[in-house]
């Protein structure tokens, strides 16, 4: 059957050719380009139910601002300090960003708040930034279309003379990694064409000979990838820039082996005198299986890659595994009918060779020492493979793509200006089910800033209770004891001052209390004075009654003169007048004087009686005022030996309160307090809106740290940061409402490198079950199925130990940790088809016993599976074109392992195992008499002696 399909094929090579080119011609014109499909319908870097994108979406819902993890930064730097021109161009472009700027879902602009500005802008004032979250998850096609959204806007806007402007961030850098990829996806291609058609060339010296692998595999690709876009464009399966990449490489490699296996076994055909009809039938039928279990291994291997949960590897598994099986197609089809078509025209007639002698001498040398060479082969491997124990794995993608794309330039504006990973921070939020805008919750918040900063790595914390990072000096306790200290110590003074007139009290009452003493002797005398008052008076008041009658006599004689002084106006003023008013106003006086007195003498003998009785209680009272002064005088006395005391004391405590808050100031201890009136300072309560939800019930913190945020050591910090939250959370008003999230470059890489543990070992078992059972079920054994996989196993533990070598020590650069998953895929399968063409070769030639058998082998495929495997290899070797760091190490690994299969495994470990074991290679065998019988190919029982493998080479020459 096998032989009519190749027949037919050639005999309508015409109307194959022709339906080969329909496909691919209307595919490609129907169907949009896969370049603008994948650019369409790009899905998710990581998936959606992973843990750091589930918490961006819940802390979207929270903070009412974004339910993605697309996070992007636009920096300004410039080579002199920024200025008030910067600063309004900051300003206009968050406006601009926040209302017209499609996809841009928030904007975190600090620079302006003093609050916060340390954080975002460098200690050299030359650098300040911006944060913007965008809608769509990380690698989706939102995503890429938001990141070209905030780009063109930024471009748009005027910045002043020298300042410089770049868009950068996780999500931007995935951007710019897929577009180099993109971009340079043309170049790949046309230089791996280019390296297959030189080598063809070589190989065969024959332009129409290297044609026709190229054109069959050309149209595979073309026909491929069209259907490959319409899958992908109606959602069927995941394409991404790495799928079109791989995919690519692997139709190239593999297409072109196909056709090389059959025109090699076409020549051989040739060389021993076949027609051509006669031997592209027996080449096809001999070859085809062994193409159809290629195809079969590669595809099934790229179809494994669908259930990894990383899309980067799962993108890369159908649409590759749809390409090798158009390979195998136009293999199958197209190559036959290009070899019937030119062959019937003497186009394609072998050149004569020497390299099937060659391939025979080495040949023997494996029938004849099959232990010492697996020996060395297998030691050689071993070597290979040693780098692995020393080997790293890096998960920094920032390294992945070129350092002159937008986003590096961006980190590399940031390093030079800010500490490390200042663009790249965790984000923990916290959520309970109360305001925390609070006194005390600003002290939970604080108390959970100081357990992440305890963390090993951890450098700084921006949280509602650290706005720049650092403590707020107003919100620690010595702070405000030194406010206390400074109000104290004026009012101290003040007291002071006023304590210091005790010492005019004691004085004063020192002086009363000698004015007392003298009034209690006056007194003493005083009533003895009264006494001889009273009698005083007594007499007096006889004398004034005298007297008053004689002044009355007196007084009429004048009554002339007071007639004049009180007829003349003005008498003040006339000289006479106010002489005589001086005769007349006295006289007058002293009579009524007289009058007085005698009456006042009888009260004053009365009052004086009254007077000795009172005076004699009052010297009593003096006595009892002068014991009270004399008290008070003590106690007063012993006032001021305390104020002695207390003043110095007082002086102490605001000078310490004041050297506490000096001591204290810019430290993270100290206490922490923020009273109720800081949540109305208004740039407070704007920090509040970034930090804080709408309802105050959840707040967030950015954790800055050292070494690689985006790779290992983000990833082993992320972790310490949940669990230091969820400590810090305890034995607080939180403890049992309160709840801890987790997203950023750490906490994702975290979990990518648990995927990508999960995907490699889904990945190993389920491809070497399967390969095993497609090359066990070719071969009818499953001891070779077993010895195939366990070589093609250790092939690519050396080629990985080799790669690591040259990457890790020579390069610098840490093999990706894509590699070892696709590489894998790659050179398992690929590996297994070397292999299964020789063993099925080995098969073949059976009957005349295993050593002939291998010495046949070798001279039949040596040079077939050799030039197929050094053109795959260059194949992938021209993937290290590419910028792109990880398609650059998934090619030379492949590459690598290519040439360690072809050169090493296929010719020096494979036929020395399959010599050693015999006829157990063929395991179950069925034995009939001398000879052992592999499904009807007899293995003669003394035809593998070793003094016998000279004949039959010769034989076999």
């Amino acid at each position: 059957m096998l032989e009519s399909i190749a027949r037919t094929a050639s005999r309508y090579a015409l109307l194959v050719m022709a339906v080969w080119a329909a496909l691919a011609g209307v595919g490609n014109l129907a169907v949009p380009q896969l370049e603008h499909v994948v650019k369409e319908q790009s899905r998710a870097f990581f998936p959606t139910d992973s843990g750091a994108t589930e918490a961006a979406h819940r802390m979207g819902l929270w903070f009412g601002d974004s339910d993605s993890n697309n996070i992007a930064y636009v920096v300004l730097d410039a080579d002199r300090p920024l200025g008030q021109a910067d600063r309004g161009y900051y300003r206009g472009l968050a406006d601009r960003l926040r209302t017209t700027t499609p996809g841009v879902e928030s904007v975190m602009d600090l620079w302006d708040d003093p609050a916060a500005a340390a954080v975002f802008e460098s200690r050299d004032h030359r650098a300040a930034y911006l944060m913007v979250r965008l809608s769509g998850q990380l690698g989706s096609s939102t995503a890429t279309d938001a990141v070209a959204g905030l780009r063109a806007a930024v471009d748009a806007a005027q910045p002043p003379a020298g300042l410089r402007t770049h868009v950068t961030g996780p999500g931007p850098s995935l951007v710019d990694e897929f577009a180099a990829l993109d971009a340079q996806l043309a170049r790949i291609t046309v230089l791996t064409v280019g390296l297959i058609a030189a080598l063809l060339l070589f190989v065969y010296r024959s332009p129409i000979t290297a044609a026709v692998p190229l054109a069959s595999v050309g149209l595979a690709l073309g026909t491929a990838r069209p259907v490959v876009a319409l899958l992908g464009e109606h959602g069927v399966i995941e394409v991404s820039v790495f799928s079109v990449a791989l995919m690519s490489a692997m139709v190239l490699g593999a297409g072109t082996d196909y056709g090389i296996f059959l025109l090699g076994r076409y020549h051989e055909n040739r060389r021993v005198g076949m027609t051509p009809p006669d031997a592209l039938a027996d080449a096809y039928r001999r070859v085809a299986p062994v193409i159809v279990g290629s195809s079969a291994t590669i595809a099934t291997a790229l179809f494994c890659l669908s259930f990894a949960k990383v899309s980067f590897l799962r993108s890369a598994g159908i649409p590759s595994g749809i390409g090798i099986l158009a390979a195998m197609l136009g293999a199958l089809t197209l190559t036959p009918a290009l070899i019937g078509w030119f062959s019937r025209r003497g186009r394609l007639e072998p050149r004569a060779s020497t390299l099937g002698r060659r391939w025979r001498r080495i040949g023997t040398a494996v029938a004849r020492w099959p232990g010492p060479i697996l020996v060395v082969a297998v030691g050689a491997l071993i070597v290979c493979a040693l780098p692995l124990l020393d080997a790293k794995i890096t998960f920094a993608e920032l390294a992945a793509q070129p350092a002159t794309t937008e986003s590096s330039r961006g980190y590399q504006a940031v390093r030079s200006r800010f500490p490390d990973n200042r663009l790249l921070p965790e984000i923990v939020s916290i959520q309970t089910d109360h305001d925390l805008r609070t006194p005390a919750g600003l002290i939970t918040i604080e108390r959970v800033t100081r357990k992440i900063l305890d963390v090993r790595g951890v450098r700084t914390v921006q949280s509602a209770s650290r706005p720049a990072g650092t403590p707020v000096r107003q919100g620690t306790l010595t702070y405000q004891a030194g406010q206390i200290g400074e109000q104290l110590s004026g009012t101290a003074q003040s007291a002071l001052d006023g304590m210091n007139s005790v010492d005019t009290v004691l004085a004063t009452v020192g002086q009363l209390d000698a004015a007392l003493a003298g009034m209690q002797r006056g007194l003493t005398g005083a009533v003895d004075g009264l006494n001889r008052v009273g009698a005083g008076a007594h007499d007096i008041g006889a004398g004034m009654t005298g007297l008053q009658g004689n002044l009355r006599e007196v007084s009429g004689y004048a009554d002339p003169l007071r007639q004049f002084v009180n007829g003349t106006p003005g008498c003040a003023d006339n000289p006479i007048c106010a002489a005589v008013q001086k005769i007349v106003t006295p006289l007058d006086d002293a009579v009524g004087a007289t009058g007085t007195l005698a009456g006042g003498a009888g009260a004053l003998r009365e009052g004086a009686a009254g007077a000795t009785t009172a005076l004699d209680g009052t010297a009593q009272n003096m006595a009892t005022m002068r014991t009270a002064l004399s008290q008070l005088r003590g106690l007063t006395a012993t006032l001021r030996s305390s104020l002695d005391a207390v003043g110095p004391q007082m002086q102490q405590l605001t000078g310490y309160l004041r050297q506490l808050s000096t001591d204290f100031a810019g430290s993270s201890e100290g206490g922490f307090y923020l009273p109720p009136r800081t949540f109305d300072d208004p740039q407070y309560r704007r920090v509040m809106t970034m930090m804080f939800s709408p309802d105050g019930h959840a707040t967030r913190l950015l954790v800055y740290g050292d070494g690689e945020s985006w790779g290992r050591d983000g990833a082993e910090r992320s972790a310490e940061i949940r669990i230091a939250a969820d400590e810090a959370l305890k034995d607080t008003p939180l403890a049992a409402s309160g709840s801890v999230d987790l997203t950023g470059v750490g906490t994702a890489t975290a979990e990518l490198i648990t995927y990508v543990q999960h995907d490699f070992t889904l990945l190993v078992i389920a491809t070497l079950i399967l390969i095993f059972v497609i090359v066990a079920g070719m071969l009818r054994s499953p001891v070779a199925g077993i010895v195939v996989l366990a070589t093609v196993t250790i092939s690519y533990a050396s080629a990985l130990g080799t790669s690591a070598a040259i990457w890790q020590h020579l390069v610098g650069q840490p093999l990706h940790w894509a590699v070892p998953a696709l590489a894998f895929i790659a050179l398992v399968a690929v590996g297994a088809d070397y292999n299964l063409l020789l063993a099925m070769r080995l098969r073949d030639e059976a009957r005349a016993g295993v050593r002939t058998a291998t010495i046949r082998a070798f001279a039949g495929t040596g040079s077939v599976v050799t030039i197929a495997g050094i053109v795959f290899g260059l194949t992938m070797f021209a993937m290290l074109g590419a910028s792109v760091v990880t398609i650059a190490q998934v090619g030379s690994t492949i590459g690598i392992g290519l040439l360690i299969d072809t050169l090493l495994v296929r010719t020096f470990v494979v036929p020395p195992i399959a010599v050693l074991l015999g006829r157990w290679f063929w395991w179950p065998a069925r034995h009939d008499g001398g000879a052992v019988w592999v499904h009807g190919l007899g293995l003669g029982k003394g035809d593998d002696r070793p003094e016998r493998i000279h004949d039959r080479t010769a034989t076999a020459g």
